[in-house]
């Protein structure tokens, strides 16, 4: 089935209960529970869904199996990947650093790794964390570590336009943005994110590159029920559930770790459908209006999404991806909207 098809199941099923019921809370509260079950019943969504309206949980719910073998039911303990949504941490671990005074993201590359090429003395902190660096992607068929992609980075001779000037989103921004952690904190980048950050914003269960011997783990897998292993190329990728998913997106709306300010300059994207280093979102002076970020890795898909003026927040964690966490977020908000 493609994916337009999807789309229109999914609207269509929402179009269609929501003139079943009235709107009381109750009532949304149910016509969300049938909505996202027939979803699930019609091979469209297997996950974890958090909703939160007016600053209250109204809807916190497992749906399907935790792993290709049928036998296992999801629960809300369960954690997933979040793909490109694990960004967030090393962004927000950069303007950390810098209300600290330990580096300035208009610092250059080559201040950090002066034995990288030339290139790194004109490629900023900002950059990597806007997406303008010029680096080219990682070279993902055969890099299968951080060691191999060090290689590859110091081999790297040309970028692929001058920094700042043009717009790439690629992991290797990524990957550099959580060396110079490594490099300014003097701790691997996976225990920063555990002590530093996810304790710092009461998440208690989140894990960074998981492995086979972590509990309440949901494993990925295809429409044929075949599973996914838990190997990354490059090391730093978050897990969370949805309890400590709502914190963090709450520690985001709250400044919880850092001040609007750097909120602004990693919230703000360099244009018009591009990403900044929490995805996109919108700000009116010191308050955050909006939050967007999606993520894939796999056959993960992870959405989340707030809106602070009506206290709303929609997060959609999947391990059987099917490309459509937004129109499941659409549908959702026009049973809340009453529309």
């Amino acid at each position: 089935m493609t994916s337009s098809n999807h789309s229109r199941i999914i609207l269509f099923i929402a179009v269609f209960l929501i003139g079943t019921l009235t709107f009381g809370q109750k009532n949304k509260i149910a016509l969300i529970n049938s909505y996202l079950d027939k979803t699930h019943q019609s091979g469209l969504f297997n996950g974890n869904i958090l909703i939160a309206d007016h600053g209250k949980v109204m809807v916190k719910k497992a749906i399907g199996y935790a792993d290709a073998s049928k036998k296992i039911p999801l629960t809300t303990q369960y954690r997933f990947h979040i793909g490109s949504i694990a960004k967030e941490f090393d962004a927000v671990g950069l303007m950390m650093l810098q209300e600290q005074g330990k580096l300035n993201i208009n610092d250059k590359v080559s201040q950090f790794f002066p034995d990288l090429p030339s290139w790194a003395t004109s490629i900023s902190i900002k950059n990597l964390l806007q997406y303008t660096s010029g680096l080219p992607d990682i070279k993902w068929q055969t890099v299968h570590s951080d060691a191999d992609h060090w290689k590859d980075l110091q081999s790297l001779q040309k970028l692929d336009f001058e920094p700042g000037s043009s717009y790439a989103y690629n992991n290797n921004n990524v990957f550099l943005r959580r060396r110079i952690i490594e490099k300014v904190t003097g701790m691997p980048f996976n225990e920063f994110v555990l002590q530093k950050i996810l304790k710092k914003a009461g998440i208690t269960n989140g894990l960074v590159d998981p492995t086979d011997k972590d509990p309440f783990m949901a494993r990925s897998f295809d429409n044929n029920f075949k599973q996914d292993g838990l190997e990354v190329p490059i090391s730093g990728w978050t897990s969370l559930n949805l309890e400590d998913f709502y914190k963090w997106a709450h520690c985001i709306d709250t400044f919880c770790l850092i001040n609007p300010s750097s909120t602004r300059e990693i919230m703000m994207p360099v244009g018009q459908d591009k990403q900044s280093g929490l995805g996109n979102g919108s700000m009116d002076g010191d308050k955050v209006i909006t939050h967007v970020h999606d993520g894939s890795a796999i056959h993960y898909q992870a959405l989340v999404q707030t809106d602070t003026g009506k206290g709303r927040t929609i997060i959609i964690l999947s391990n059987q991806k099917q490309g459509n966490v937004y129109e499941i977020a659409e549908a959702i908000e026009a049973i809340l909207d009453e529309k």
